[in-house]
């Protein structure tokens, strides 16, 4: 091992790395040595590398620092794609480091040979091939270079993943008597980005040309400052998802449900002419079909890094900027027509206001009306859930209740792997909130996406913070709940994937206090063992029958309409 491999655990220290997710092989054993041996780092050894993956990205979204992904050579880097994937569209920073075989044995045959370089180049921002030899000035630099390159790309203006490939020679291990020690001189290139100032004077302007105004977030980050910018915007709409962890109470949450199907005047009275986006994607389908088939005038959409997501298929003008700027600029402006704007203005946000009302008077009340079901469950739990903490949603149903429901607690962020909006990796990424996040941290979860990452509990890191419930309806239960596959005979097969089994044996399995629920008084009971303590892993599993879901959440649905 030379003095520059060595060295490398101690430059990405340098370059803001905190924490390492190892998976184990020999081929990466210069990688492993350097990183345990730098005590300023926290390593996680994770055997699964697709729940290692994701382990990685939830560390990187809860401390917001970047996060180094270390695998063997082979397909171990080819696992690490889902979570790579997804932080690549969620815009999480993620080093990845991938030992390999030196490049004249590649597609030889040879044991794990694969051609790793460029394998995940579609969700990464670059790939980099580190030299195989660091015995020269030339190897060094180029080394160093690159490692600094790296980084700096992946921390910078939209943030996402890279990846670090790096050919090992043998020997891997040092020899006993080998001294090894960090330099003192390591090379750290810094990124010092100029910030591109736009000019908002020109926006304000035409900002109050425009009388109905919507705003709509996408994903993010809890931003007290962005909550406080959007309060004094008096004169627009803003539309908020569960994921834009938006607390404002002048946000209109219940869109998805107000906007299914609505045509003629209704729609009319609700068609904005100026729309802003901003964050990352929308759950909201019925928000996404309303605005493409009622498209504004302008659609002006904020992003740092010049990204064309045109969801709503109307986009007019991208501005490569934060939005907190334009808030600030925008904030109590009076349209040029006080009196005949500010009523058409006026008009336009209570047209918007009281349709969400309306589904926010009726929707305890349908609950109430339905047998035990999934949903009224889910809104349970929700409900129950104490203040101050971080709650995670799978994909599937779990995400989209959530998104129905918009209960939201003080102090209370909400995350989803929206980037692919896949079911993997669900459990790893709330295990890597929970490893590194001082707050309770709660997974609402189906049972297959539990199922299917079972894998991320296989460690000895301690996860008392860990909060799991698992809403089992022995399937894929979403697909009694879309149009197309419900009166199919294929369905219980082929779509649901009907099964038996129970979350408790995994629970049993890695130490997890576990509670079980087939009604709603137990529910409610679970929920008291849920929240008494932090001590060891806990696990509530919900009992549901598919056709009781289906019939509920149609009827609830029809009951807020």
């Amino acid at each position: 091992m030379t003095p520059t491999v060595f060295d490398t655990s101690r430059l990405l220290e340098l370059k803001g790395v905190k924490h390492i997710v190892l998976s184990p092989g020999s081929r990466n054993a210069p990688l492993t040595i350097s990183f345990a041996r730098n005590p300023n780092l926290k390593l996680y050894n994770i055997v699964d590398e697709r729940s290692a993956g994701f382990i990685a990205l939830g560390i990187a979204q809860q401390t917001k620092t970047p996060v180094v992904l270390c695998c063997t050579s082979g397909t171990s880097l080819l696992n690490y794609a889902p979570a790579i994937a997804e932080a690549y569209y969620q815009q999480i920073p993620l080093i990845v480091m991938s030992a390999d075989r030196p490049v004249e044995w590649l597609d030889q045959r040879d044991g794990q040979t694969i051609n790793q370089p460029g394998a995940v180049s579609n969700f990464v921002k670059k790939t980099y091939q580190l030299p195989a030899e660091t015995k020269t000035e030339t190897d060094v630099w180029e080394y160093n270079r690159k490692l600094n390159e790296a980084v700096n790309l992946a921390t910078t203006g939209s943030q996402g993943p890279v990846h670090i490939n790096i050919s090992f020679r043998e020997p891997f291990y040092p020899k006993a008597d080998d001294v090894l020690e960090f330099s003192d001189d390591i090379r750290i290139i810094e990124p010092i980005r100029a910030t591109q100032l736009v000019d908002f004077e020109g926006f304000k302007e035409t900002w109050q040309q425009y009388d109905r105004k919507l705003i709509v977030a996408g994903q993010g980050s809890f931003d007290q400052e962005l909550n406080s910018m959007l309060l004094r915007v008096n004169d627009a709409v803003v539309v908020a998802d569960v994921i834009a962890n938006l607390s404002g109470e002048q946000c209109i949450r219940h869109q998805d449900l107000f906007l299914a199907g609505v045509s003629g005047k209704l729609a009319e009275s609700l068609q904005p002419d100026l729309l802003v986006t901003f964050g990352r994607s929308v759950i909201s389908k019925n928000l996404k079909i309303f605005l493409r088939k009622n498209p504004p005038k302008a659609h002006w959409h904020f992003d740092t890094g010049m990204h064309h997501a045109d969801v709503f298929q109307h986009m007019t003008q991208i501005i490569q900027s934060d939005v907190k700027p334009f808030l600030k600029a925008v904030s109590g402006l009076q349209p040029v027509k006080p009196d005949f704007n500010q009523q058409i203005s006026r008009n336009f946000v209570q047209n918007w206001k009281v349709e969400d009302d309306k589904v926010r008077r009726k929707f305890p009340e349908a609950l109430k009306t339905v047998d035990f079901c999934e949903f009224q469950a889910f809104a349970e739990v929700l409900n129950l859930i104490p203040e101050n903490a971080d709650i995670h949603l799978a994909n599937s149903m779990p995400v989209r209740f959530a998104n129905f429901i918009q209960q939201l607690k003080p102090d209370t962020e909400m995350f989803c792997n929206r980037g692919t909006s896949g079911i993997d990796g669900t459990n790893g990424t709330a295990v890597g909130h929970a490893l590194v996040s001082d707050k309770p941290t709660w997974l609402l979860t189906g049972d297959l996406s539990f199922f299917y990452d079972r894998n991320a509990f296989f460690h000895h890191y301690p996860m008392g913070n860990l909060k799991i419930v698992v809403f089992n309806n022995a399937g894929g239960g979403i697909f009694r709940l879309i149009p197309g596959p419900a009166n199919l005979p294929e369905l219980e097969q082929h779509f649901e994937t009907r099964h038996n089994h129970s979350a408790k044996f995994t629970a049993m399995e890695y130490n997890f206090d576990y509670f079980v629920a087939k009604d709603l008084a137990a529910v409610q009971k679970g929920m008291k063992g849920m929240v008494k303590d932090e001590k060891t892993p806990k696990l509530l599993e919900i009992f549901t029958k598919p056709e009781a879901n289906s019939e509920g959440y149609q009827k609830v649905k029809e009951a807020v309409k």
